[in-house]
């Protein structure tokens, strides 16, 4: 199984869930928010370099206007020590490449030592057989590799800087140490964002998936940001897509409701300690607060998060980076443990 939720449960942590999901019911309600728990989940990002140069991602084009960094071990320890006791799900990654901070390792077994699950996404470039030991011996409790094609034609037209051979010798290594050692740890996700260039490779995804012995492989719809890279990208099957292309124009399928349960389960913390509402504010345009000198929970509860709160449950169409949000639309297609 990819997570035993009862191993990361405590009562502290389920009783923040009920707390959580009972205030945002009410905020539904009475339309103002009203925040009586923390986070159950978090995105912090180790980097926002990355290797790849993929036409959708403003962190490989370059297009970040925030600074470029590496996250610091002390931060991400103090960041960990305060959300511990409620929040138990960290996806260590945001934008960037996790694997290109060095002190990765270090920060999975510290979170893992708190009792804290750890999820990661990579390209995969940076797992290698001279490396694979330390990555497994460190390993996460899930590691996502994002490949989104089984040769070099298909695999390159998106993932830009990078070879499919290269992603594909690293995934086979660590699947080969990992039962060598016979750990358990990491999960090993195969993700597959299907695509225009990919569409036609779904099944032998499927067989590539058994044959290198991943863990689950999941076929994820795309997010795009214009309308030349709608034409250029998206799937000619419509069921593959998660928008509505027509007049020279795009739309996301689902219906934006005035309210997002994210704001109330979910936190993103950028590398320089940069909170943000969520993994849709790739370059922080909505700064609720930096942890340097205040506390997590200080910026949660605070008034610049109110009123980011307060915005999307009067008019959430009025916020730019809601109208391309996936919340309660099914992104992915198909997801098949292997």
């Amino acid at each position: 199984m990819e997570i035993n939720l009862l191993k990361y449960f405590t009562v502290k942590r389920f009783f923040n869930v009920v707390k959580i999901i009972s205030s945002f019911g009410l905020s539904r309600i009475f339309r103002k928010p009203i925040v009586w728990g923390m986070p159950v989940s978090y995105s912090i990002e180790p980097t926002n370099h990355c290797n790849l140069q993929c036409p959708e991602c403003p962190s490989g084009l370059g297009t970040l206007t925030r600074p470029l960094g590496l996250l610091r071990l002390d931060d991400f320890k103090s960041w960990i020590n305060q959300v511990k006791n409620s929040g138990f799900y960290v996806q260590l990654f945001f934008q960037g490449e996790p694997y290109i901070n060095k002190n990765l390792p270090a920060m999975i077994k510290y979170a893992q030592s708190q009792n804290v699950y750890i999820s990661i996404s990579t390209n995969g470039h940076f797992v290698t057989d001279k490396n694979v030991d330390v990555v497994v011996e460190n390993a996460p409790d899930k590691l996502i590799f994002s490949v989104d094609g089984l040769d070099e034609e298909s695999y390159q037209k998106y993932r830009v800087g990078g070879t499919f051979e290269q992603a594909d010798k690293g995934l086979r290594a660590l699947i080969r140490k990992r039962n060598e050692l016979g750990k358990s740890k990491p999960f090993v996700e195969f993700q597959f964002i299907v695509m225009k260039q990919n569409e036609h490779q779904l099944d032998e995804v499927l067989k590539y998936g058994k044959d290198v012995g991943v863990d689950k492989v999941v076929f994820k719809t795309m997010q795009i940001s214009s309308y030349e890279n709608a034409v250029k990208f998206l799937p000619l099957n419509k069921k593959y897509r998660r928008y509505i292309v027509e007049d020279g124009k795009y739309r996301i399928k689902n219906r934006l409701k005035n309210h997002c349960f994210a704001l109330w389960r979910t936190s993103v913390i950028t590398w320089d300690g940069q909170v943000v509402p969520c993994c849709f504010d790739k370059d922080a345009q909505f700064k609720l607060g930096k942890l340097n000198g205040r506390t997590f929970k200080d910026i949660w509860k605070s008034e610049e998060y109110y009123r980011f709160r307060q915005g999307v449950l009067d008019d959430r169409s009025g916020l730019n980076m809601c109208t391309n949000c996936t919340e309660g639309l099914k992104i992915n297609i198909l997801e098949i443990e292997q």
